[in-house]
């Protein structure tokens, strides 16, 4: 037991706490969850080509529509990130999942690109929220010297997500049509957060900040150093700055954070506007190149297959050599993939050349997507962090849809463009 009134450090108690244990328990529901999102995120790339075929639409007639989740996750990242702020992550989180299911279910049933372009943004809401919440809640949980690995582990989920997503619109698209996509979207979701729900705790870091959950507190963290060492009385502590009265917007505009904003906004932007061109054009361009939609789906999940080793690698390589040297060859490894896949279906070459070439893609892109969360999630103190890294990623949505609408532009250019000046 401590003394009533004693200053606990909250961080110095988490850093300390084994991580084989409570904390490797929520890493690893996070990581599933995560697996959900990736999966959710690119269900309309999925659809896309059945879509068109299905309903005897144009290419060009997807635009709003595989943008509209970029929309929705425009509004969620901040949305959803300041109520995570305001009100706890755990209660955000569950409200992210909720709202893919919903929106997952809708799509099913939408039978115009209105009602589709609709219930997509709905599912982006979420889908907004559910990276940036998962990044800032595993950051808090997770002690020191594990964290950034950890939340590597989250992020990288994504593009997993992703790539075993492919895999299941290959088999059940052709079974069940495309819309079995999107119940399979709706039913996974609705699962966690059952179970998220009922297994995770509150962050200790955000319950810290007010006084009135110092006895749930005192017991979430006897769980988490596994003795009954607090009551509740004690003075629990975050070392951080106390929260200012100025408005979150302005803090993280402010002097002292203004030209960490400012690189992440623009990094950000960039990279999702490349990211999501591929994540939710590529099964289209390929088909329009005479791909069948199963090999085109085959080449998303080389994608996603690529990002998510480039994810891993990218966060080993900054331990050695720093986010900037790493940062940099990531980005110069995407255009220098981008290029040589145009020249690849310029030339006719065969579908195993160019795999290779689509994982560089993935491998770079995704690559420096999670590293920009990872670095967004060290970068503001705990009453902005959430809020901070949803803004970022809502930032980036600028960059995604100016992607979409540039690529829904170029497939209704006449006469048609060759494809391969699509990925030049």
């Amino acid at each position: 037991m401590t003394e009533a009134g004693r200053d606990v450090d909250v961080v110095q108690v988490i850093d300390s706490a084994p991580y084989f244990g409570w904390p490797l328990a929520i890493t690893a529901l996070t990581v599933l969850i995560m697996l959900v999102d990736g999966y959710d995120l690119q269900t309309m790339s999925f659809a896309a080509p059945a879509i068109v075929a299905d309903w005897g639409i144009a290419r060009s007639d997807l635009i709003w529509v595989l943008n509209g989740s970029l929309i929705g996750m425009a509004l969620g990242s901040v949305v959803l990130g300041r109520i995570g702020d305001r009100v706890g992550r755990k209660p955000a989180f569950i409200a992210c999942l909720l709202s893919l299911c919903a929106g997952s279910l809708l799509s099913a049933h939408a039978r115009t690109l209105g009602e589709l372009f609709i219930w997509r943004a709905a599912t982006g809401i979420g889908l907004g929220g559910l990276t940036p919440l998962a990044a800032t809640f595993i950051s808090e949980w997770t002690p020191r010297r594990i964290r950034s690995v950890a939340v590597t582990c989250a992020i990288v989920s994504v593009p997993l997500g992703g790539m075993l997503g492919a895999m299941v619109a290959q088999r059940a698209i052709p079974a069940f049509g495309w819309h079995a996509v999107f119940w399979i979207g709706a039913a996974l979701p609705l699962l966690f957060a059952m179970l998220a729900a009922g297994l995770l705790p509150e962050s200790a870091r955000y319950l810290a900040q007010d006084q009135r959950h110092s006895r749930r507190l005192a017991m979430i963290l006897n769980r988490l150093v596994r003795a009954r060492r607090y009551t509740g009385s004690e003075n629990f502590q975050v070392t951080e700055l106390a929260a200012p009265s100025r408005h979150w917007l302005r803090i993280i505009l402010g002097g002292e954070y203004r030209y960490t904003t400012l690189l992440l906004w623009s990094a950000f932007a960039f990279n999702t506007l490349a990211l999501y061109t591929y994540a939710n054009w590529l099964p289209t361009v390929l088909t329009a190149a005479g791909f069948t939609q199963k090999a085109a789906l085959e080449q998303l999940q080389y994608f996603n297959f690529g990002g998510f080793f480039g994810a891993i690698g990218g966060a080993t390589l900054i331990g050695r050599y720093g986010s900037r040297r790493v940062g940099s060859g990531l980005a110069l490894l995407g255009a220098g993939a981008s290029l040589l896949i145009g020249i690849t279906l310029a030339h006719s070459s065969p579908s195993h050349l160019l795999s290779p070439l689509v994982m560089a893609a993935g491998a770079a892109f995704s690559g420096v997507q999670c590293f920009l969360y990872a670095v967004g999630a060290h970068s503001y103190p705990t009453y902005v962090r959430a809020a901070g890294v949803g803004c970022a990623q809502s930032i980036s949505r600028i960059g995604g849809v100016l992607g979409g609408l540039a690529a829904g532009a170029f497939f209704g250019l006449q006469p048609q463009p060759a494809l391969s000046s699509f990925f030049y």
